[in-house]
């Protein structure tokens, strides 16, 4: 028998016993809870929603993380308290894409670990490998100008709704 894969759900919300099925599925849009084999992946999810601002994505099967905005990951989440979960069973869990598992159904889980800084503890997996960090400093300065002027045309989309304070505070003295 196969040994099931270990699963993680990243949240700054303690206590909590069962993940919701209210996200949408990258796949067909339908309401699903997510979970992750990719612990770093996890610790950027403890975050609040009003900074629901993601700048990670797999690239030659290791994590990279870009600072769109100066001191971004520091500024996200140095003090942040986190909790990874695991689902109690995977019984209920679809690997559909590379790391990314869903449900449709609300998925009853433990709490796994409880992280104090969500920064050290990312900046621990930096070390270890686990994820390369592109630091704002060491971006081009013309993709700096590209994403912060993008931000800057796309701001009122109703897809930033949710967090366009958070990108006008931290995007608007670097647009043109």
């Amino acid at each position: 028998m196969a040994k099931e894969p270990h699963l993680y759900h990243g949240s700054i919300v303690s206590g909590l016993n069962t993940i919701l099925a209210n996200a949408k599925s990258h796949v067909d849009g339908s309401k699903v809870a997510y979970f992750t084999t990719d612990r770093v992946y996890a610790l950027v999810c403890c975050r609040s929603r009003k900074e629901n601002f993601v700048t990670m994505g797999l690239r030659d099967g290791i994590q990279h993380y870009y600072e769109r905005f100066p001191d971004q990951l520091k500024m996200l989440y140095n003090g942040t308290e986190g909790f990874l979960y695991q689902p109690a069973s995977n019984a209920l869990l679809t690997n559909t894409r590379g790391h990314t598992w869903e449900s449709p159904v609300d998925v009853p889980v433990i709490l796994q670990e409880h992280v104090l800084n969500v920064y050290d503890e990312i900046c621990k997996e930096e070390a270890a490998g686990n994820v390369i960090i592109h630091r704002y400093a060491e971006i081009d300065p013309a993709e700096q100008k590209m994403h912060a002027n993008y931000t800057r045309d796309h701001i009122d989309d109703p897809l930033y709704a949710e967090y366009r304070d958070f990108l006008f505070l931290h995007f608007s003295s670097l647009w043109d």
